[in-house]
């Protein structure tokens, strides 16, 4: 076998095991609404060796570079999935085909292939395996999800409730049977060209859930959310957009046991509410926030004189709006154990870093990634399972054990 077919490494020590440590002392306390604070005056450093932060290293690549074995080449991974016993399924975007290998990393079948008949699909941007019986499959070209058996029989089918998608499939299922996908509209009109200058942008978003027995579509509203914006145009350009960076997002996920997970990036804070919008628990952290500097603004106007000299002005206005503070917090997700994993802002040269929290707001630990992940992470059966890629773009599968 040739070597660049198939890339087993070694798995090398992770500095300690993502389990229930006692971790930093947390303060706990009873809102006034009833719902739980746990305060962390303290969290580890990212870049932290205590016994508290696990490092996830990779102890499986699976791909290829030469084309010897077209199962082992990859051309648009979109989404990785394990089963207990580490079958693992790889969806490529580019082929639309869905490929499955052993725990070892070798090819064993296809069991979705573009078509038109069943089990088969038009396009797909990404794949969520239930139990190991079930494995769904986002078909971005007949607006369906379709869900077929380990052999590739399809045995399920809906159309999506909401009639859109983003590069990554980014709807899941919760425990009561309900598949959720967030969805937006814009409040007030939207003009194209847009107005030169500064502008401030509204959109209303829902959580709308498909009831896979009943079928029955409902949806959640989770709020008004507004951003800014700020075009310009030159002779050569009709328009375009500066981007007005450090601004904070506020992410909302699913949480499968029910109700959803809050946060805004701006600040260790993180709520857990109901679906009617009721508070349960709320984590937060002391960490301190990065100020942003003289410094950053004007790094901003010279990033961007050096692509255009001439809008100085407008360069330098957009430096102005720059937000006071940096985004502590990157994103977050919860994992097939039902622990929310939170991505703090890290530089950007160094590795990404996780904390990991119960649904009762109990740290678990810290995971910092001992490789650079080219897309997003799925937790299952106690390993990572993304994808990386190499300098000249070739996507290779990767799993990192968590202990």
């Amino acid at each position: 076998m040739s070597r660049a077919l198939l890339t087993i490494i070694v798995a090398t020590a992770v500095s300690s095991c993502v389990t229930e440590s006692a971790g930093p002392p947390a303060l706990r306390e009873t809102l006034p609404n009833g719902a739980l604070l746990v305060r962390y005056p303290d969290l580890p450093a990212s870049d932290d060796t205590v016994p508290e932060v696990t490092e996830a290293n990779v102890d499986l690549r699976l791909g290829s570079i030469d084309g010897e074995d077209l199962n082992l080449v990859f051309g648009a991974i979109r989404g990785v999935q394990a089963a207990s016993d580490g079958t693992i399924y790889v969806l490529d975007q580019q082929a639309s085909e869905v490929r499955v290998f052993d725990s070892g990393g070798r090819y064993r079948r296809t069991i979705v292939r573009q078509g038109e008949g069943p089990g088969e699909i038009a396009a797909a941007n990404g794949i969520f395996l239930s139990g190991d019986t079930l494995l769904w499959v986002h078909d971005t070209g007949q607006w369906t999800v379709i869900g077929v058996d380990p052999a590739g029989v399809e045995v399920r089918r809906f159309l999506k409730p909401v009639m859109s998608y983003t590069y990554i499939w980014n709807g899941t299922f919760d425990n009561l049977g309900r598949y959720w996908k967030e969805t937006s509209h814009p409040v007030g009109e939207r003009n194209y060209p847009p107005p030169m200058g500064l502008s401030h942008l509204t959109d209303r978003y829902y959580y709308k859930s498909y009831n896979l027995s009943s079928g029955a579509i409902d949806s959640v509203y989770i709020g008004e959310f507004s951003h800014r914006s700020y075009a310009y145009s030159t002779p050569e350009i009709v328009w375009g957009y500066y981007d007005i960076r450090f601004e904070a997002s506020e992410p909302v996920v699913v949480n499968p046991s029910g109700g959803f997970w809050r946060a805004n990036t701006a600040e260790y804070r993180i709520a857990r509410t109901t679906e009617d919008g009721d508070t349960l628990v709320v984590i937060e952290s002391g960490l301190p926030v990065q100020p942003v500097t003289a410094a950053d603004r004007a790094a901003y106007v010279e990033e961007y004189l050096d692509i255009r000299p001439e809008l100085r002005r407008e360069a330098e206005e957009v430096a102005a709006l720059l937000p006071d503070v940096k985004p502590i917090l990157e994103g977050m997700f919860v994992d097939d154990e039902g622990r929310l994993w939170v991505q703090r802002v890290t530089p950007a040269d160094a590795p990404a870093f996780y904390d990991l929290f119960s649904e009762d707001g109990d740290y678990l630990g810290s995971v910092r990634l001992g490789f650079e992940a080219a897309g997003p992470l799925w937790i299952q059966h106690g390993a990572i399972y993304t994808w990386i890629t190499d300098e000249m773009g070739v996507g290779y599968v990767v799993r990192a054990p968590l202990s």
